[in-house]
């Protein structure tokens, strides 16, 4: 029994199938995870080490050189980042974009704990698996109101804890407050005087402050439990703890040689919403986590929380969610428009009745393919609503086929059942292979490589799936509906001139394809010259190529940084400034609000708490509502930063919602000696100074602090009885300090004791030289007596890739001026300068950088680079898709030649898309790649349709002429409408503003002309190719007959 005829004979079992994937696809559209775009695991594992006070040589030397050998052993690594700064060292791995992280994971880990012989005073590594759910913050939420700076810190601590114990929420970040701690700063004079070192009084401290379970004991008739309580319970009890005592009950407490306050750790990070000083939250979500749901769930709590406290002020900012929801509100809205349009066409040329049959197929597909992404973790999310509205025209062409055939056999006189039955079995397979062509052109799209490649994995497979699911409706579920549904209106098939548009649409078809093949050697010849045109367009610089078009943000990232060692609050001086500026400059209209976080930037997918570093997002008005443009705004802020001395490095970005590329221009030079790194650099800097649009030109090589070096002498040590990490723990503490035990507060609030020297009594060079030190003798030993002492400037950073050091000098592309106006600089334009142009042969001006630096070399990485795998992965997916197709078609057709036919639409679709990007001034981007490898599959449907039907005339035994014009006749509605509903479903897409749909544009406008342009010229040169190629090619069913006699027998007369 065919699927056909089964599904007519069973209306019931179908109907409660359709029935079941309605309330199963509803349940799984409401519950899915939403969010801005695909959770795409990066493939990274950032490993960081923290390792306070220590300068970026020795992080190098003792904590990445060693990590990075251990991590050599690790497979499927793509490249290893190594970042030694002061006071930290951070370690990224890259995966290859097949390999199995969960694997690697374990591996790292494993060969992590090879590595035993990190600093003991360094902490522990901390691991962390990059994934682009958890990455970025979620919305940022502002404190304000008079309290005092303990009591904020409270409110936000107690705030974090609320937030944190709500569904779906990873973490909670607070800047703006200072933790409480107790300090116990010594007198380096006093300590001298009685022979005590600040050693003593963290041994002191430390074998005071615990509580020790003792057992268990009885007291007459019950058990007691013992437990020695030595825990401080104030400041005051510190204070009085004894250090040192004699026979004679001579006694030095801790409070005779050291102050003990109870006191506020040093500010880290300045937070300031529209340049009041304010404390921030910053609330990243889980990974399964509906971002919609959990926001609003964290506005409930949020208004609970402010209600709860008299004059507390709480503002939730930079709410991911709205984006989100208008994107999903904006997709949404031009579906539906997609559906009416759709179903307008149906209506025009299919009557009511069909067009709610083949309308049908459009919910029934969605919600079948909502529930597949269920049930594999497929999130709703920008790409993949954007594939069901690519597909929104293309899943009722299989519908209107057998819509089509079906009512043919109806209008020759057969039941409703029987027409159903027989409709859908003479087409199934052409249906099945028009679907399966063009599913051949999206699927090798998984073959993409690189970080492009597995953010655009999700698009290929929503747009298989729902074709899938289409394809099983009309050939399911539609000739069930159609045997019982389906009438026929004998009047319009007794006169089918009724229908104008139609009628007209012949009539002037009919003209065309007369002209073309009486000339159709001329008719091929100019669509081959129109293809070449195009091609020519392409490349004559009518056409900007452009990687990955950026879309105006709705938020303005910039990074500033002062002199390495700046105090953060000098930082703030120079931030305050800019603020001032942003706030009264002339675009002021276009800024809603504007937060900075002084001390701290973002970087390596992590937090870089530095004084001299400092970050400023500026939230913009919407943009259909901003007089001035983003450049705009920015070159008056790059403008002004040139006043600014303090600030030595700027660079302006935007928040990540796509697939992390890198910057526009990213160049890694690798040596061995820093000072020549740091030489090329500047070089390299000036060379992207002078090429017109690159702007924001920085490199990752400062130098750092001036270092105090303590030499040790090895031999002394060894003589006064010392050994080095005696030396360098001593001066550790004395001036960074050591967090010796935990401070039990009210509440059970854990807070540090800390332990260092007074830095009024050792803040000169002098004082340093004098710290003493006890040996294993008990005696106090002169730090001067054992090391010697040099100044010197080190770096600030000791950049690694691959295990060899390595500069990366980082910029921007933007609009320049020229003569005639402004033009927009291109990463691929700053490429094809520097290191040239294959395709014009040019040269560029490091063709021949290594023979001018011998040892060093230098590379292009950032866009350049994921450019480079992403076109040479999507040229490979489009021989695939062309290679599959063919296979597709020589099966149906049984032909080596026919196959080819049926491809030359995909040229057509190409003019299309030339002609296009002409028409709207799009760049030629990744985007449009896409849509040009998706168009293979789609052209091809109506080319295979028509010669298809011209091979069953033939069989007929009807010649090739009358076969060539009746196909064209015959099929043309059916090709006219699968296109016209494509365009109709894309078309909201293109004429809308939002942000959303700017993302997608350049891809809706490729398939749009491409296939329109395909369509009416495979009408047209289709049949004129079928000759030529039967006459060359036909053998025994070559035509004898001549196009002009062809004219005069009765079959053409009737045609015409």
């Amino acid at each position: 029994m065919s699927i056909a005829k089964f599904s007519v004979n069973n209306p019931v079992l179908v109907n409660m199938l359709v029935i079941i994937v309605f309330i199963v696809g509803i349940y799984s559209m409401i519950t899915m995870p939403k969010e801005e775009m695909p959770a795409v695991d990066f493939g990274s594992i950032v490993i960081v080490v923290p390792y306070p006070g220590v300068s970026p040589a020795e992080i190098e030397t003792l904590i990445i050189n060693k990590i990075e050998e251990e991590l050599a052993d690790v497979n499927d690594v793509n490249f290893i980042k190594g970042k030694a700064n002061e006071g930290r060292a951070v370690i990224v791995l890259q995966f290859l974009p097949d390999a199995d992280i969960d694997k690697a994971w374990q591996d790292v880990n494993t060969e992590l704990d090879k590595v035993n012989d990190l600093p003991k005073d360094a902490f522990d590594p901390i691991i962390m698996r990059i994934r682009m759910r958890e990455i970025a913050s979620i919305c940022d939420i502002s404190l304000g109101g008079d309290f005092s700076g303990n009591t904020m810190r409270e409110i936000a601590e107690n705030l974090k804890d609320g937030i944190a114990d709500l569904d779906y929420i990873s973490k909670v970040e607070v800047y703006g407050t200072r933790d409480r701690e107790i300090m116990i700063e010594g007198d380096s004079e006093k300590l001298e005087q009685c022979g005590l070192t600040l050693q003593d009084i963290v041994d002191a401290v430390s074998l005071r402050n615990f509580n020790m379970p003792g057992g268990r004991t009885r007291s007459g008739m019950s058990e007691l439990i013992v437990r020695t309580m030595g825990e401080f319970n104030n400041t005051e009890e510190i204070a009085r703890l004894i250090l040192k005592s004699d026979s004679n009950g001579n006694t030095i407490r801790l409070k005779d040689v050291a102050s003990v306050k109870d006191t506020l750790s040093e500010i880290e990070v300045i937070s300031k919403l529209n340049r009041e000083k304010s404390v921030s939250l910053s609330v990243y979500k889980k990974a399964e986590g509906n971002v919609i749901e959990v926001i609003k769930n964290l506005r409930a709590y949020l208004k609970k929380f402010e209600a709860g406290i008299p004059g507390l002020n709480v503002e939730l900012r930079n709410d991911v969610s709205e984006e989100v929801a208008n994107s999903m509100k904006t997709l949404g809205n031009s579906g539906l428009w997609g559906i009416s349009l759709v179903f307008f066409c149906l209506f025009i040329f299919l009557g009511w009745r069909n067009a709610l049959l083949a309308a049908w197929g459009i919910p029934f597909s969605f919600f079948l393919t909502f529930m597949i992404m269920y049930f594999f973790d497929i999130t709703i999310n920008n790409l993949s609503l954007f594939a069901l509205v690519l597909v929104l025209g293309m899943i009722v062409d299989d519908a209107i086929v057998v819509i089509e055939n079906v009512h043919r056999y109806m209008e020759n006189g057969l039941s409703s059942h029987e027409a159903a039955i027989r409709g859908t079995q003479e087409i199934m397979f052409p249906v099945i292979s028009a679907v399966a062509t063009t599913a051949a052109a999206f699927t090798p799209m998984l073959m993409m490589k690189g970080m492009m490649g597995k953010f655009m994995r999700v698009f290929p497979i929503v747009v298989s799936i729902t074709l899938l699911a289409s394809l099983a409706e009309s050939l399911i579920v539609l000739p069930s509906h159609m045997a019982d549904f389906s009438k026929v209106d004998k009047k319009k098939i007794k006169d089918k001139k009724k229908v104008p548009l139609h009628a007209w649409m012949i009539k002037i078809y009919k003209k065309f394809i007369l002209f073309a093949l009486k000339n159709r050697v001329k008719t091929v010849f100019a669509a081959i010259f129109i293809f070449l045109l195009s091609i020519s367009a392409l490349f004559s610089g009518l056409i900007k190529f452009e990687f990955f078009p950026k879309q105006l943000p709705t938020t303005l990232i910039l990074q500033i940084k002062t002199p390495v060692g700046t105090h953060i609050d000098e930082t703030e001086k120079a931030v305050s400034k800019i603020e001032n500026f942003i706030m009264n400059m002339k675009q002021k209209s276009d800024i809603k609000s504007l937060i900075s976080k002084t001390g701290v930037i973002s970087e390596n997918y992590s937090l870089d708490k530095k004084g001299h570093n400092a970050q400023l997002l500026i939230d913009l008005a919407e943009r259909d509502k901003m007089k001035y443009t983003h450049e705009d705004i920015k070159n008056s802020i790059r403008e002004f930063i040139k006043t600014v001395p303090e600030i030595v490095s700027y660079k302006f970005s935007e928040p990540q919602s796509g697939p992390p590329t890198g910057n526009d221009v990213e160049l890694r030079i690798r040596g061995e000696k820093l000072e020549r790194l740091k030489f090329i650099a500047s070089k390299v800097r000036e060379d992207l100074a002078g090429i017109p649009g690159v702007t924001d030109i920085q490199d990752n090589f400062k130098l750092g602090k001036k270092e105090l070096r303590i030499i040790p002498d090895y031999d002394r040590i060894a003589m006064y009885g010392l050994n080095v990490a005696m030396v360098s723990s001593a001066v550790r503490t004395a001036l960074h300090g050591t967090n010796v035990t935990k401070f039990r507060g009210e509440g059970n609030e854990e807070f540090d004791i800390s332990v260092r020297m007074d830095k009024n009594k050792i803040q000169n060079i002098a004082n340093l030289k004098n710290l003493k030190i006890r040996n294993k003798f008990g005696q106090l030993i002169a730090l001067k007596d054992v090391a010697s002492f040099k100044i010197e400037r080190g770096f600030a950073d000791i950049n690694h890739r691959n295990g060899k050091r390595t500069v990366t000098v980082t910029a921007n592309t933007g609009i320049y001026e020229t003569e005639t106006g402004t033009e927009k600089r291109t990463p691929d334009e700053v490429n094809a300068y520097l290191f040239g142009d294959k395709l014009t042969g040019k040269k560029g001006i490091f063709e021949n950088f290594e023979k001018h630096y011998p040892g060093y070399f230098i590379e292009s990485g950032g866009v350049a680079e994921e450019q480079r795998k992403s076109y040479k992965s999507l040229g490979l997916a489009f021989i695939v898709a062309i290679l599959l197709i063919f296979t597709i078609l020589a099966a149906q057709f049984k032909s080596y030649v026919q196959p080819l036919i049926v491809m030359t639409a995909v040229p057509f679709a190409f003019i299309g898309v030339i002609f296009g990007l002409l028409v709207t001034g799009l760049p030629f981007s990744l985007t449009i790649l896409t849509a040009a490898v998706a168009l293979v599959g789609v052209v091809v449907n109506d080319s295979l349709v028509l010669v298809d039907f011209v091979n069953r005339l033939r069989d007929e035994g009807i010649d090739v002429w009358n076969s060539l014009i009746m196909a064209g006749n015959i099929r043309l509605r059916p090709i006219f409408l699968t296109t016209v509903t494509t365009i109709s479903g894309l078309l909201p897409m293109i004429f809308s503003s939002s942000k959303a749909s700017q993302d997608w544009k350049p891809m809706a406008v490729a398939i749009v002309f491409g296939l329109s342009f395909s369509t009416i010229l495979t009408l047209i040169v289709i049949p004129c190719i079928y000759s030529i190629t039967d006459s060359l090619f036909g053998g025994k069913q070559k035509e004898k007959i001549s196009f002009e006699k062809a004219l005069n027998k009765k079959e053409f007369k009737d045609i015409i």
